[in-house]
């Protein structure tokens, strides 16, 4: 096949016949030695085809191995593909949103999860704490408030013939009081009773003249200021009778001290025992004049009204 041109220069060179022949019979024996030799190899080959290809398959699992571990391999066309650049593309997008959120999801629960068992344990923790150091506080205040004292823990009584039977009857107290005493014995005792300072001072008349509630009610609005502010003073009310002789003076008893009540001087208390004794229960010796029990009794009633709870009678 080399040969060729060769021969080709020769003719155009103007060789004769005989060397033309000469290299034609070179041509066909060179070109019939090419053949042998092309129809050799190829018959070697063909001989060593099978071996070949189990070398050859060999080669390509290596290559692919070496691909997949390198990222690259051969197409049909022999260029060389990055099969780990083609993979990144199209795996990259899909994986890296899907975990990117997966975590974020996990870490908001994680952070939302657990503050609230510590929120739940707090409040459990705290209220069971409140609700005990409520109580303690409660049961201390109970315990250490002491009962208040009254202002005045004196007693002075200003009557008639009750007001004598109270003093007899009840320890600790005194009277300014006389049997049978009506508007005129107040009328004279009551420049020396304006004197007294610091004291609960309580009037009880009216049951001797009971048409005379206008005049005792201002009686005691004539009471001087300075006396009314440094005491604590208490008119009380004309207290029940009962029996054949005096249970007929209760409505006047209650006329009585209706005016009275709506009567009274700035500063100066009402106190309705009456009212008490007849709700209560009282006993007379006469019908008029109570019996010891009865007297002790409305001495509470007056402690109790000045604060002096703890007192008794």
């Amino acid at each position: 096949m080399l040969l060729l041109p060769v021969f080709a220069v020769l003719i155009s060179a103007g060789c004769q016949k005989k060397d033309v022949d000469m290299y034609k019979f070179v041509a066909t024996s060179v070109t019939e030695s090419d053949v042998t030799t092309e129809n050799s190899v190829s018959s070697s080959e063909s001989t060593k085809a099978p071996a070949a290809s189990k070398a050859s398959a060999a080669q390509t699992e290596a290559a692919e191995t070496t691909a997949a571990t390198t990222g690259e391999s051969k197409n049909d066309t022999g260029k060389t593909v990055n099969k780990a650049a083609a993979k990144t593309p199209s795996k990259a997008p899909t994986k890296a949103p899907t975990k990117a959120p997966a975590k974020t999801t996990k870490s908001a629960k994680t952070a939302k999860a657990t503050p609230k068992p510590k929120k739940a344990v707090k409040n459990k923790i705290s209220g069971s704490v409140t609700k005990k150091s409520t109580k303690k506080t409660t049961k201390k205040v109970k315990k250490a408030t002491p009962t208040p004292k009254p202002k005045y823990t004196q007693y002075l009584f200003v009557g008639d013939s009750r007001t004598v039977g109270l003093d007899e009857a009840v320890s600790g107290i005194s009277s300014v009081a006389k049997v049978g005493a009506k508007i005129t014995y107040l009328k004279s005792v009551l420049a020396n009773v304006t004197k007294t300072r610091g004291k609960n001072v309580i009037f009880n008349f009216g049951v001797n003249d009971l048409d005379k509630y206008e005049k005792y009610a201002a009686v005691y609005k004539s009471l001087p200021k300075e006396f009314i502010q440094n005491n604590n003073v208490i008119i009380m009310s004309v207290n029940p009778t009962d029996g054949d002789k005096y249970k007929s003076w209760n409505k006047d008893i209650d006329k009585f001290n209706k005016y009275i009540k709506s009567h009274l001087p700035s500063g100066v208390k009402y106190l309705d025992t009456n009212s008490t004794l007849k709700k209560t229960g009282f006993s007379t010796r006469d019908g008029c004049h109570y019996k010891a029990t009865t007297y002790k009794k409305i001495a509470q009633l007056v402690f109790n009204f000045c604060g002096d709870k703890n007192r008794k009678p």
